[in-house]
């Protein structure tokens, strides 16, 4: 490979992380073998995955994302709605903004042992944490958009006589997509913290319960295989959530690469 080569490969961002990956799991590997306690290592965590894969961890996954799914598809359209409906009308932002508030601010592991109270430890209980965790940021996100739509916009459609409806639909949805999507990804990200935060803090079930005990024991390798995996699931879903912002936003498309 010339230097020509060389240097178009280094621009290249998929190449830098390849190589700093490499590099990272190279020093993991030398520094993890001389402190297995503490750390492990990359091979070890490879191993580790392998074999406790079908017993334990695709079950505590598979019970985590049966869990989070039903809360992120009921957060996600009342998130949206109570997103959009406070952004567009200064009655129900008067009455709504308080608690949304309140709740968006209010730390979700504090909740825990109250929902234990009201709904018991199980799959409920995952649910509504869950639903906690990732409606309010879908509702600030979307009522942000709502509010900073252009009014030149708005003062168009009416100018065609256009009715409520077609400028809510033509002109209002369409400029808070962008807003919707970062919305989901924000309640994303809280959504898994929070599910697996309540399953580590009550021992349920899930991932949560698989890291405790995992840990309780110092299985190092244990610990991480499910911990990088995921974490590989969280950047698969990101991901996804930015192509299908591209496809249906082109108009905006999101910076992350």
């Amino acid at each position: 490979m010339n230097a020509r080569g060389s240097l178009r490969f280094l621009r290249s961002p998929w190449s830098v992380r390849i190589v700093s990956l490499v590099i990272v799991l190279a020093a993991w590997e030398a520094y993890g073998r001389s402190n297995r306690l503490f750390v492990s290592y990359p091979s070890a965590v490879a191993a580790a995955f392998i074999d406790r894969f079908i017993p334990e961890i695709l079950p505590a996954f598979a019970s985590t994302a049966r869990a989070f799914a039903v809360g992120f598809l009921i957060s996600g359209p009342i998130g949206i709605a109570t997103g959009m409906a406070m952004g567009r009308s200064r009655v129900v932002d008067t009455v709504l903004s308080p608690y949304v508030n309140a709740l968006y601010v209010t730390p979700r592991v504090t909740l825990i042992p109250l929902l234990v109270i009201w709904l018991g430890v199980g799959f409920t209980m995952q649910v509504v944490i869950i639903v906690l965790s990732s409606i309010f940021p879908v509702i600030v996100t979307v009522y942000a958009g709502a509010r900073v739509m252009d009014r030149d916009l708005v003062d168009v459609g009416r100018a065609f006589a256009a009715n409520r409806l077609q400028i809510f639909r033509t002109i209002i949805v369409p400029g808070t997509l962008p807003y919707i999507f970062t919305g989901a990804r924000l309640g994303m990200a809280r959504a898994l913290g929070g599910v697996i935060s309540a399953e580590m803090t009550v021992a349920i079930t899930g991932v949560g319960r698989l890291l405790i005990a995992k840990a309780q024991f110092f299985k190092m390798d244990e610990l991480l295989a499910p911990l990088i995996l995921l974490g590989l699931i969280s950047i698969a879903l990101t991901r996804v959530l930015i192509a299908l912002q591209g496809r249906l936003t082109p108009w905006a498309r999101p910076a992350a690469r």
